[in-house]
């Protein structure tokens, strides 16, 4: 199905939510609540009582979002609020309100039959400081540097081109400008079979980027101070309903995609024109958790990430990029002077290490990018070669590292991490028994050691103590 296919099936699913809700049926959001009678699971709760009370009932209804941008965004009187697909109006509206007489919302949307019942709406709240333009939220109909705050509701998913929705947001952004948006972001891994059967459940979900991903593409648009704040994880109970109506397999499927996709706020701000005039000069800065070094070779709990990750940066500084590394435990005075990282060690503790800053952006909270990401963000010219450590490696031998360590809660993740992945038990056991080698193989050349030692009878004499009764010696690495 090509870009112009997706872009009409998802014109005309928005028309027809707009035509239920005039002949008095409800929206449905990004999944179809209209077909089972209820409210799902994304639009359920997500404005208060006395935010709606005085708004049109069909502005209400026709909330197809998966979150209150309006509620998290922070608007203040006299500001220019701009809601990509803004459809029945209702944030729209609850803007105008919050930024006052002087300020104004805009709302955007390419479904006629949308912006018509958001003009209804717009007339019945009596609300004046409010516009509605029709467009495409890929080709913004409205000047650079005209807005000083854009929100959006469960829409930008549905794009097929979010780079280019990215790049209009921060074009019609003043400096120093909000990107305030809710929306759908996955968790995880999740088998494309099951992320096909999602979508009959959550029409959000199908273009859904992981969270990387999109702090990836908001920084190569060319924002800063990116945040990604999950506001509800969606459960297996969330599902089971929808999974039943579908005819699906909902007690199979259902736990597979527990905890998966979760809604967000995602907060982004576009650099005043001071900060804009930076060096051209691409830097990485990499802040790790505290350890004893960064090289991923030393200690009992090896992390497989790390000898990938130092490779990798090794190969971004020999193109010329500006690489700093910081180490917790030996350079705490580092993290304290990032603004950036001193506020997320707040707000999250040592969970959010290792970050990554490109340029002083946070693109990556808790885990190291692949190389791949890494020089897309570094916008590099040349393609970065694909590295053959890939994650379902990695946690094999993860998997060795908590067999020679005797950890059996690493273990147990690193096991669940890797089913997950389709790595076979049959590769499993074979990480293990090597493992057992290695882990072996020190008691055995001490031993044999200590039988030299305390056997030996002249130059070249066989010693018949403890190596004579282990056997012959194999050759071979760790045999």
């Amino acid at each position: 199905m090509n870009s112009s296919e997706i872009k009409q099936i998802v014109k005309e699913k928005y028309g027809q939510a707009a035509s239920r809700v005039k002949s008095g049926g409800g929206g449905g959001c990004c999944s179809a609540s209209s077909a089972f009678g209820e409210e799902d699971p994304i639009t359920k709760g997500l404005y208060a009582a006395d935010e709606t009370a005085t708004l049109p009932e069909e502005a209400v209804l026709a909330s197809l979002g998966c979150g209150n941008p309006t509620a998290l965004a922070e608007l203040s009187p006299g500001e220019t609020v701009l809601d990509l697909g803004s459809g029945g109006g209702i944030d729209v509206l609850l803007s105008a309100r919050r930024v006052g007489p002087t300020g104004k919302a805009y709302g955007l949307d390419m479904t006629d039959e949308m912006l018509a019942l958001a003009h209804e709406n717009k007339q019945k709240a009596g609300i004046e400081n409010v516009e509605f333009l029709k467009g495409e939220i890929e080709n913004i109909p409205l000047p650079e540097n005209s807005v000083d705050v854009i929100i959006s509701n469960c829409v930008i998913n549905l794009s097929v081109d979010k780079d280019q929705v990215l790049r209009e947001a921060f074009r019609v952004l003043k400096p120093g400008g909000r990107f305030t948006v809710s929306d759908v972001v996955v968790r995880g891994e999740v088998p494309p079979e099951i992320r096909k059967h999602m979508e009959l459940w959550v029409g959000c979900v199908a273009g859904a980027l992981s969270e990387e991903e999109y702090r990836s593409k908001l920084a190569a648009a060319g924002f800063e101070s990116i945040d990604i704040e999950p506001t509800r994880i969606y459960t297996a109970e969330d599902a089971l309903e929808f999974l039943k109506a579908a005819d699906l397999d909902a007690v199979l499927i259902a736990p597979q995609v527990d905890g998966k996709f979760a809604s967000a706020f995602i907060r982004a701000r576009k650099p005043g024109a001071a900060e804009r005039l930076s060096a051209s000069t691409t830097s990485v800065q990499v802040f790790d958790p505290a350890m004893c070094c960064s090289t991923g070779v030393c200690g009992p709990a090896v992390d497989p990430q790390l000898p990938r990750f130092a490779a990798d940066l090794e190969w971004l500084a020999g193109k010329g990029v500006s690489v700093e590394r910081f180490n917790l435990a030996q350079q705490p005075e580092a993290f304290a002077a990032n603004g950036q990282v001193k506020q997320a060690l707040e707000a999250e503790g040592t969970d959010c290490l290792p970050l990554v800053l490109v340029n002083g952006v946070i693109v990556s909270k808790g885990t190291y990018p692949e190389r791949e990401l890494l020089a897309r963000l570094a916008r590099l010219q040349e393609a970065a070669t694909k590295p053959t450590y890939t994650q379902a490696i990695a946690e094999l031998v993860a998997i060795g590292a908590a067999i020679a360590s005797n950890c059996e809660p690493c273990f147990r993740f690193h096991y669940d991490r890797a089913r997950r992945l389709g790595v076979s038990r049959e590769d499993m056991a074979l990480a293990v028994k090597t493992a057992q080698m290695v882990k072996d193989s020190p008691a055995r050349a001490v031993l044999e050691l200590a039988d030299r030692y305390l056997n030996e009878r002249g130059p070249g004499a066989e010693s018949p103590g403890v190596g004579a009764a282990r056997g012959p010696r194999k050759s071979g690495c760790c045999s």
